[in-house]
């Protein structure tokens, strides 16, 4: 994990896109579950969209189940704008087939009230909730 966190310190520095890429799939092959506490932890801290969308490309490219983290994500499905915002819907897309019942309750509720312009994003994680039924 130390080496996990030096590079997720890295992508926060400016970098070529192909470095960028070969450091974001490294991370996204890390199957240690503390991973994903510092993970979060960086993507909390991190106001920049670039290095936040790379973060969120990781997650939704990870083998790891990041469903205990759903209010994170709809956070910034509902708050950023609408690229972060797109990122964020693919990792909870992704995420359904983990949610516990009470998690697909609570994102059916929240996406039945989404905005005008992430209304399509909102469509989207519905379809797939309705697919996993």
């Amino acid at each position: 994990l130390v080496i996990a966190g030096k590079l997720l310190d890295i992508l926060s520095q400016p970098l070529a896109p192909s470095t960028i890429t070969i450091i974001a799939n490294l991370l996204a092959d890390i199957r240690d579950n503390q991973f994903k506490d510092l993970l979060i932890q960086k993507l909390e801290q991190t106001s920049e969209g670039t290095l936040k969308k790379e973060l969120l490309r990781i997650v939704w490219e990870s083998s790891l189940d990041y469903s205990s983290y759903l209010d994170h994500f709809l956070q910034i499905l509902q708050e950023d704008d609408f690229t972060l915002a797109f990122e964020a819907s693919t990792v909870i897309e992704n995420l359904v087939p983990h949610l516990m019942p009470e998690q697909r309750t609570k994102l059916t509720d929240i996406l039945q009230i989404f905005p005008e312009d992430k209304k399509f994003l909102a469509e989207n994680i519905l379809e797939e909730l309705s697919y996993q039924e």
